[in-house]
Formats: structure tokens, C-alpha cells, sequence
């Protein structure tokens, strides 16, 4: 069986030569197409976390190893998971993720120092709780939203209160997530 030439070149090389013409055509405009996925890879990183017995995985600016996204999977469905956001390396926020319950928000303001003020937000879509921490990232205040105005909470007991009409209430929340209070009790 004789196969046919093409002015001295064979019909198998000169199909493979067509296939390769058309192979470096697609990587070239593959190349072109896809620039800036090129350029995103050198500006973001994937990174994979393990501490404190939790898996995580995050993205990185590549130059400066600062984070932008960690997303933490406690694993077991019940104890929550959490997304935390960055900026410039910082977090500024922390969504709660639970199986069967609405997401719960932290976000976190910076100060001087290791100064931060917390604005949670409980799982009922506005934010009910505030926790300031001083410039050495000590615990100073903790307030929550009730009747319209911020209270400062007073433990006793082992039991979160505020102080109304100068009497201690045990805080609680209602069915729709917000604060609610005891009965009260005299105040000192």
C-alpha cells in the first residue's frame, strides 16, 4: 500500500504538521486569553492551616504573606465554622457559620495600640453587643443593645446583667435572637 505525497511530502506528516499548526494556535490564544489569571496567581496564594486541631484553608497576597480570606471548618457539622476576612493583614471580620441557624457577624475595629472594638451581631441582623479592648488588648467594656440604647453589661455570679431603673436584670434572648431580661434584682 503506497500512500500519496504531496509534492514529495507524505499525507501522514502533512496532517500531523496541520494538528501541530492548530495545537500552537489554541496555546497561543489560550495564553493571551487567560493573561489575567496569570497575573492573579501572582498576586493571591492559597495556603493550607492546621492549629489548634482545626484545618483551614486561606489566601495570601504572594509578596507579602498577609492574609485576605481564611476559611476554618471545625469539622463535626455542630461546632460552628467560620469565615474571617482580612484587610491589609488585619481582621476585620468574622462570619459564624452553623448548620440550621442563621450566620452570627463579629466585626472588629481597630485602634491604637492593640486597641479593638467587636460589633457582634447574633444570628438576628443587627447588632446587638459591643467589647472594647484596651491599647495592650486587655478587656475594658462589654455593652449590649436593649430598649433602644447600649448598656454596659455587669457580671455577677457568673451571670451576664444590666443595671435599669437601678436594678440588676440576668440578660437573656427572646426567640427572635435579641436581649431580653430577668426579673430584676436590687442593685448595690
Amino acid at each position: 500500500m503506497r500512500m500519496k505525497v504531496f509534492k514529495g511530502i507524505p499525507l501522514w506528516a502533512l496532517i500531523f504538521g496541520l494538528l501541530l499548526f492548530a495545537n500552537l494556535g489554541c496555546m497561543c490564544w489560550s495564553w493571551f486569553y487567560n493573561a489575567s489569571l496569570r497575573s492573579a496567581a501572582k498576586e493571591f496564594k492559597f495556603v493550607n492551616y492546621y492549629t489548634n486541631d482545626v484545618a483551614c484553608i486561606g489566601i495570601e497576597e504572594a509578596k507579602t504573606g498577609k492574609p485576605l480570606l481564611i476559611n476554618w471548618d471545625f469539622g463535626d457539622g455542630e461546632k460552628p465554622g467560620e469565615v474571617s476576612y482580612f484587610f491589609h493583614g488585619t481582621n476585620v471580620l468574622n462570619i459564624y457559620l452553623k448548620k440550621g441557624r442563621p450566620p452570627q457577624h463579629r466585626f472588629i475595629f481597630h485602634g491604637p495600640g492593640k486597641s479593638e472594638m467587636w460589633w457582634m451581631d447574633r444570628g438576628n441582623g443587627s447588632f446587638t453587643e459591643r467589647i472594647y479592648y484596651d491599647t495592650n488588648g486587655d478587656f475594658s467594656k462589654h455593652e449590649v443593645w436593649y430598649n433602644q440604647t447600649w448598656y454596659p453589661v455587669d457580671r455577677r455570679n457568673e451571670h451576664n446583667g444590666i443595671i435599669v431603673d437601678e436594678q440588676w436584670h440576668q440578660l437573656g434572648f427572646d426567640m427572635n435572637g435579641m436581649w431580653t431580661i430577668e426579673a430584676p434584682t436590687k442593685a448595690p
